[in-house]
């Protein structure tokens, strides 16, 4: 169980009065609570940490193909973040794929990880309803794959760029995630200052400055979404260097000729480009 603390004793006393089972903390019995009893603010935002969650199992803004799919959204996770720790990556296109992770989750179905929102509830989202709908994202075994530890990151992303300077947001950027077993999300919150944002999802111009205070374009969601499924349908990406892919090539499997090495390695970077054009071309501050 996620919750553990009792509830509280106003809601108990009012259920007691109306006759509504204490276990029911849904919209409706909230707003009844709200205008009868007339609770704090701490007290609503205790019981709306228990409210069901979403219910829209469709995730209609999720690529079709993929619906069905319940490991889409850890492979492109998993995928994504084999570019973010790629030490070539530009350091503007790494914060844009991080911002993508975090969209993918939003709109992913709830089967896979994700919350499942519409366009519009992605769009919309804001940092209430984010603590909120925080506790049903998914869990990863492995933390390059993690949706909790992808929102973890861009959480960090837009906390820097409402509460500090541009320099910062760049370091950001160029900050690789650590090697090893340890999920991000387990730490404490990457950064506050996220709480006071305005959009969840911003547009980020071609040199890295967020907008604090909206959302991006449709259009501009409509070319992450195109980036996703295009990473989705794609090859993995192109293996950095170091442990990781030392360990790809010693890995049993059949032996691959120096040409077809080089194939998979060019169609893996052609495909990273048109994920960044793509990215890049529908997100210039709108």
């Amino acid at each position: 169980m996620r919750m553990t603390t009792a509830l509280p004793d106003l809601w108990t006393d009012w259920c007691s009065v109306t006759g509504v089972p204490t276990h029911k903390i849904d919209e409706v019995s909230l707003s009844c609570f709200s205008q009868q009893a007339q609770p704090s603010q701490a007290v609503l935002a205790a019981l709306r940490r228990r409210l069901a969650p979403p219910t829209d199992p469709v995730a209609p803004a999720w690529p079709r193909g993929h619906r069905d799919d319940p490991d889409s959204l850890q492979r492109l996770i998993r995928r994504a973040t084999a570019i973010i720790q790629h030490p070539d990556t530009h350091w503007v296109f790494r914060l844009r794929l991080r911002r993508m992770l975090f969209a993918a989750v939003l709109l992913a179905p709830r089967s896979h990880g994700g919350l499942g929102l519409d366009r519009a509830g992605a769009l919309g989202l804001r940092p209430d309803r984010m603590r909120e709908l925080h506790q049903w994202i998914g869990i990863a075994e492995d933390p390059r794959a993690c949706p909790a530890c992808a929102t973890w990151s861009w959480l960090d992303v837009i906390g820097t760029n409402s509460g500090w300077s541009h320099g910062s947001v760049r370091a950001l950027g160029n900050r690789r995630d650590e090697d090893g077993p340890a999920h991000r999300h387990l730490r404490p919150d990457p950064n506050p200052d996220w709480h006071f944002s305005i959009g969840m999802l911003p547009a980020v111009d071609r040199w890295a400055w967020i907008d604090a205070y909206r959302s991006m374009h449709p259009s501009s969601l409509s070319a992450v979404i195109s980036a996703a499924a295009l990473l989705l349908d794609g090859p993995d990406p192109a293996p950095g260097p170091g442990p990781a892919a030392a360990a790809m090539q010693a890995s049993p499997r059949r032996q691959m000729s120096h040409e077809e090495e080089e194939q998979i390695l060019k169609r893996a970077d052609e495909l990273t480009a048109r994920v960044e054009a793509i990215l890049l071309e529908f997100d210039n501050g709108q």
